[in-house]
């Protein structure tokens, strides 16, 4: 029979609220980026990670090799970061996320060994590289002039409205547009400014907004 040793209570609950804010911390910035993994889904990858370990502890106790959960806690994540890849024409996107998740989980592995000292760095170098690094990104690896698309749109089929939901689902807000409606035709004119973008990645925009239901043409410049 094997002989548990359950963590404190109030040492628990101080490792459990700790896995909640780093994988809430993290989250939020997929979350606002309307990825496919967000907020709720970083805080329970976060915060399972550091249940389970709590449990591979108090079950391990002197005998048993707390680390074995804990190597089927990553597993498990590797399958459900790969449910956020998807695949859009000759590119893929969600990689970014799924390697949040991947991370997140380690994070709350150190929270549940009660590690603080790596959880909180740990949690500020992800968010630092989820923001800072894609700022540098745009600045400095993808081209200066921001991206110019000029989209019309039937508007018994398609609105602005679902024309921002479609490029929020492709990790992309509106800095700039401008709507021109023609009553004879019952067509928009979109002239939407967005930040710089590498060009496969605008070709994919292109591309993606051809084919949405209510979009007469899409033309970059």
């Amino acid at each position: 029979m094997v002989d548990i040793q359950y963590v404190p209570c109030q040492l628990m609950l101080g490792r459990l609220l700790m896995a909640v804010a780093a994988g809430a911390i993290v989250g939020q910035e997929r979350e606002r980026r309307d990825q496919p993994a967000g907020l709720r889904t970083h805080v329970l990858v976060s915060t399972g990670a550091c249940l389970f370990t709590l449990i591979s502890i108090s079950l391990a106790g002197d005998e048993f090799d707390p680390g074995r959960v804990a190597a089927g806690v990553i597993t498990g994540i590797g399958f459900l970061g790969a449910g956020t890849i998807i695949r859009y024409g000759g590119s893929v996107r969600g990689l970014t996320t799924a390697a949040s998740i991947w991370a997140v989980s380690g994070v709350g592995m150190a929270a549940g060994i009660g590690w603080w000292q790596a959880v909180l760095p740990a949690t500020l170098l992800l968010y630092l590289c989820l923001t800072v690094l894609k700022l540098l990104e745009r600045k400095y690896l993808y081209a200066k002039r921001g991206l110019t698309l000029q989209v019309q749109l039937d508007e018994s089929r398609m609105s602005v409205t679902k024309l921002r939901s479609e490029l929020a689902c492709l990790g992309h807000e509106l800095s700039a547009f401008e709507v021109t409606y023609d009553d004879d035709t019952e067509t928009s004119l979109v002239t939407i400014e967005l930040d710089p973008v590498p060009p496969a990645e605008a070709a994919e925009i292109v591309e993606r907004l051809a084919k949405a239901e209510g979009v007469r043409s899409v033309r970059a410049t």
